[in-house]
């Protein structure tokens, strides 16, 4: 028996067995929940599911009787020097009374019995405490408790919570972390696929592909492995290899490829990577056994490699023309082939190191290749210095041009300050012009109303005259005098023709005044 001084913990029925329950059923029957692993997990391991049952719980030793203090003080020197154990608070006490297991709380504890012993002292947080056929097991959030029922050889399941089992049949055997690809489950196993990768099983002997998510695989079932279909890089083994002159090259690629037909390439390849690699090597060697060292060196370099400073996010360089025609030459030969055939897809070959592997033909060409790389650079030179003087040339030819057009600009400037200064002046004088003109006109119109009005006096004055004079004959003749005085005017001498009277008689006149006898009073 046991003394303690105290206890807070209820008994467990010590006949409790290990209980398969259906999905979201505990122990006791009542629902439980279902989180989101156990909705992932496959139909198969439904059957297989534990969940907590919050009925159990452990029993610990009672409260000591009056006779275990009476047997206490008797064997007071026993007790205080050998049987005693001291449980601290979150701690629980393992111990064996005969074969009987028993588990005692926090206190101070004296094992009065000399079949009573002292196991354990386990802290009460531990994941798994095992005793005998107790076990206290706690699954976290995430996990799968898995054990055996070695009665009948099914496993067992827990999920999330705290599990009390008592029973001598149910063997534990570990946690699952279902975040790993897969876990085994005795003779069982639990795969998980994600996206990006498919896996592959045998099931009656057929190929099967296992698509993203976690499936369970059960004998006579075989789980193989699982594929990735991303795009992936194979990285050929360094090989030499010669060309058709018979010249050793030294030669380092790296082949990208994805599966895209697993099943195919299952079926027809045995180890994906290793037929990849030795299909790709045996192309390589190929080429370069179909190509002269003349169209390899035509790049004017000895060796080739991807600068470590290219994938910091640098430009990288155009490839050589050999390596584009090892790039072309290679997907032509492959690429349709393993499709068809294999269910790969041949992306690229990247050449990582091409060199001669001969060091005394290398140090040969590599002189060569640095005269070559010297009269580019001179040549790079003088092509800089010619840049440079047409610039300069331009430049020059520009300011210039600019000065002349700042100096037409200027005298256009004035040009047009002068014509406009010429226009308005024209325009001044040709308004006074008009001015006088309308001025003078008005003046030619007034002097014209001026004679026209003098004339019409002038002529009513005459009319008055004439009709005053032609009342007498004396008038008549004074206007004949006038007339003929008029026609005078302006002679400086005149001459008397005495038979011209005659004549003048004898011609005939058209005009009225030059006829003054025609009314034959002048006879």
């Amino acid at each position: 028996r046991t003394m303690t001084t105290h206890t807070g913990y209820t008994a467990i029925p010590t006949e409790a067995k290990v209980v398969t329950n259906a999905p979201g059923e505990s122990k006791a029957g009542g629902s439980g929940h279902r989180d989101g692993v156990l909705s992932q997990l496959p139909k198969e391991l439904s059957q297989y599911l534990v969940f907590p049952d919050p009925k159990a719980h452990l029993r610990l030793s009672s409260q000591a009787s009056w006779l275990d203090h009476i047997c206490c003080c008797l064997c007071l020197p026993y007790a205080l020097f050998c049987k005693m154990v001291l449980v601290r608070q979150g701690q629980i006490g393992l111990t064996w009374n005969g074969d009987e297991p028993r588990i005692i709380g926090p206190g101070r504890h004296y094992l009065m019995s000399p079949t009573h012993s002292l196991f354990a002292i386990r802290d009460i947080s531990d994941p798994v405490i095992i005793h005998g056929p107790l076990k206290i097991i706690r699954v976290r959030v995430g996990e799968l408790g898995f054990g055996i029922d070695t009665e009948n050889g099914n496993p067992v399941l827990l999920t999330a919570g705290k599990h009390v089992i008592a029973s001598p049949t149910f063997k534990f055997n570990s946690m699952l972390d279902l975040t790993l690809r897969t876990n085994e489950l005795g003779v069982m196993k639990l795969v998980r696929v994600e996206t990006g990768c498919v896996g592959y099983a045998y099931k009656r002997g057929e190929l099967v592909i296992l698509q993203p998510g976690i499936h369970v695989i059960v004998p006579p079932d075989r789980f193989g492995s699982i594929l990735s279909t991303q795009q992936q890089t194979l990285t050929l083994p360094e090989g030499v290899h010669e060309s058709s002159d018979y010249v050793p090259l030294k030669i380092r690629a790296d082949v990208f490829y994805r599966i895209v037909n697993p099943k195919r390439a299952l079926t027809n390849i045995r180890n994906v990577e290793n037929q990849i690699r030795e299909t790709a090597v045996s192309t390589l060697a190929g080429i370069i056994r179909s190509s002269t060292l003349n169209e390899i060196a035509n790049s004017s370099k000895v060796t080739y490699s991807k600068p470590e400073d290219s994938k910091a996010g640098g430009e990288e360089p155009s490839a050589p023309p050999f390596f584009k025609h090892v790039h072309d030459q290679f997907l032509a030969e492959l690429h349709d082939h393993m499709l068809n055939d294999w269910g790969i897809e041949l992306h690229n070959i990247r050449i990582e190191s091409l060199k001669i592997n001969d060091a005394r033909l290398a140090q040969d060409i590599s002189k060569q290749a640095v005269q070559v790389s010297q009269q580019e650079a001179k040549y790079r030179m003088l092509q800089k210095q010619a840049e440079v003087i047409q610039v300069e040339a331009n430049n020059k030819k520009t300011q210039t041009l600019k000065e002349m057009e700042a100096k037409t600009e200027c005298i256009r400037s004035k040009a047009d300050a002068d014509a406009a200064a010429k226009l308005k002046e024209a325009e001044a004088n040709n308004t006074i012009i008009l001015r006088r003109a309308e001025a003078e006109a008005k003046a030619l119109v007034e002097r014209a109303k001026a004679e026209k009005e003098a004339k019409e006096l002038l002529g009513q004055g005459e009319a008055k005259y004439a009709e005053s004079l032609a009342k007498t004959a004396l008038g008549s003749d004074l206007a004949k005098l006038r007339v003929q005085a008029e026609m005078m005017s302006g002679l400086n001498q005149v001459a008397y023709v005495p038979h011209l009277p005659q004549i003048l008689k004898q011609t005939a006149f058209t005009s009225p005044l030059a006829d003054p006898l025609a009314d034959g009073k002048g006879k």
